[in-house]
């Protein structure tokens, strides 16, 4: 990166690494992407799944780069990796799995730039979408609200549910209140239940009672919004949960 440039140079990385990237001609190939490490005659090769979009397909890309050049992975022979190990780390998962996704984020979006470029940045789609454009990062909104709850100092949560249960979640370090985790429903009352329910979603942040999402026990002076996005390719809803104290308003 130069010049003030974001969006990380990916094509060139491949070349200088003399990688092939190949989409797969199956539509369901069982996996999201596959590192294909070189073998005699052949050099390397990451194949993707079908029909990703380009933010998408570029994180799954950089994920096996990160497969490829990370020491501890050398003797991995061929990765095969799926939507899972793509957001391994905001769910537990494979070690080497969130190794390689920290890889991919830092490449994609490094965090001494995407922190300067977050600040002063309330926690909504609308604001993540315009780090994620072409024109900045050059990735998915999934990706840059991940990376965004990584970095901020907004007490927030990324929630991402699929059919309208809760796959996994992604807090800020400063979010410290008790949510819905993995295998909960959404709670009846959020705004993702209400996009579920086939309303809009919305990327503005809008208020909600803090009964929806935190699990207290008794009333404390805070105020909860919620910006939602619907992916209905993967039956899925993003919802960034953010919590605003009375001192933060002060």
């Amino acid at each position: 990166m130069s010049d003030g440039a974001r969006a990380c140079d990916l094509d060139g990385i491949l070349a200088g690494d003399d990688i092939e990237v190949v989409e797969s001609e199956v539509r369901e190939p069982g996996y999201t992407a596959c590192l294909v490490r070189p073998v005699p005659d052949l050099p390397a090769g990451i194949m993707l799944a079908p029909d990703q979009s380009r933010g998408r397909r570029r994180f799954s890309v950089a994920h096996e780069l990160g497969h490829y050049h990370i020491p501890t992975h050398q003797g991995i022979a061929t990765g095969w990796c799926g939507d899972a190990d793509m957001t391994a780390g905001a769910h537990g998962g494979n070690v080497r799995e969130q190794e390689a996704n920290d890889f991919a984020a830092e490449l994609l979006m490094p965090r001494h730039l995407f922190s300067q470029d977050a600040r002063g940045r309330d926690p909504n789609f609308r604001e993540i979408g315009e780090l994620a454009q072409r024109d900045m990062y050059d990735v998915s909104r999934t990706a840059a609200a991940l990376r965004y709850v990584e970095v901020t100092q907004s007490a927030c949560s990324l929630v991402c549910a699929r059919d309208g249960i809760i796959e996994w979640v992604a807090k800020s370090k400063d979010f410290v209140y008790r949510i819905p985790w993995r295998g909960d429903p959404v709670p009846a009352e959020s705004h993702a239940r209400a996009v579920f329910n086939g309303e809009e979603a919305s990327e503005e942040a809008e208020p909600l009672d803090p009964y929806a999402w935190l699990e207290i026990e008794q009333r404390q002076p805070v105020e909860l919004f919620e910006s939602t996005l619907a992916i209905p390719r993967q039956s899925q809803v993003l919802s960034l949960v953010w919590v605003v104290s009375e001192g933060d308003w002060v």
